[in-house]
């Protein structure tokens, strides 16, 4: 097990996985209410990530940790920041009109199989039947919600497929990447708002080439709420990727991938009332095991490696 990973087994990081899960799956309602409002999808991008990261220097002031700025902190800061926010994000929001949604949520649910395979390539993680097992329960509740809510019809462009994998490849590859070149010194606070400092410039750019600078033009208070709203959940998404990842792996990590898609119907239920048939429940029942599965059995890889 990499020195990067605390080897905690208590429950805080299982709490910290869900509760970040739950937080997050609000963010597809939040960005469905932005670009209804008529926000542009870069536009939401960008201010998403500024807002948030001006909400995290201020916590960052506040508790006096403020992101450092050497080499191995900015190595991760560029690393994240491109491969886990500015490069996924941009990728799905291009492809989304070419490719199916039942289609692309199942790419996004690739997360956790490709974090296992990175994880078990740089030697972070060793083959674990209870985490195998975890990992297919869940998988197989998001094929079913996916199937169950989302028709998937027609041709769809095979080019933009594969950019649509720009997204699961960047988050695993983040997911190995910060058990691996976390500097051990380094904060929660402290990545987090390195990191979407560090995503800001990225967006901007692709935005200003296509919208030039947009300022929330042809919205009201309403779509700056949701934006505010999306940019609160990027901040959640971080501090858990840094901390779970830190006291218990990528691998374990991933399954944060399984509990969103099941958090977010939940979200558009409350928000949307949205109905929920009974199949997706018991799908969201499959992923329970699956994170009951997958936590057992890194807490019994941690507690033999002791």
């Amino acid at each position: 097990m990499n020195e990067n990973i605390k080897n905690s087994s208590s429950v805080i990081p299982f709490l910290l996985l869900v509760l970040g899960a739950i937080i997050y799956g609000s963010f597809f309602s939040a960005q469905s209410i932005a670009l209804k409002l008529g926000v542009s999808p870069l536009g939401l991008a960008f201010w998403q990530g500024f807002l948030g990261a001006i909400i995290l220097i201020f916590f960052s002031l506040l508790f006096r940790e403020m992101p450092k700025f050497s080499w191995d902190h900015v190595r991760l800061y560029s690393s994240i920041s491109l491969f886990a926010f500015s490069i996924p994000l941009i990728a799905v929001s291009f492809a989304a009109p070419h490719v199916p949604p039942g289609i692309l949520g199942l790419i996004v649910t690739l997360v956790p199989s490709l974090t296992y395979l990175f994880a078990f390539l740089a030697k972070l993680e060793k083959f674990n039947w209870l985490s195998t097992s975890g990992l297919a329960f869940g998988l197989a509740g998001v094929v079913i919600i996916v199937f169950s809510t989302n028709s998937i019809e027609g041709s769809f462009s095979g080019t933009w497929f594969i950019i649509a994998l720009i997204a699961p490849l960047g988050y695993a590859a983040s997911n190995t990447a910060v058990a691996l070149i976390r500097p051990a010194e380094a904060t929660t606070i402290q990545l987090s708002t390195g990191v979407l400092c560090f995503s800001v410039p990225i967006l901007l750019i692709p935005m200003l080439f296509v919208d030039g600078f947009y300022f929330f033009k042809n919205t009201d208070y309403q779509g700056f709420s949701a934006v505010l709203w999306a940019g609160i959940t990027n901040i959640v998404i971080f501090i858990t990727l840094f901390e779970v990842i830190y006291r218990r792996g990528p691998v374990f990590f991933s399954q944060f991938n399984y509990i969103t898609p099941a958090a977010a119907l939940l979200w558009a239920y409350l928000i949307f009332s949205e109905n929920i048939p009974f199949i997706v429940w018991f799908a969201i029942i499959l992923m329970i095991i699956g994170l009951y599965l997958a936590n057992r059995g890194t807490a019994l890889s941690l507690q033999k490696g002791k």
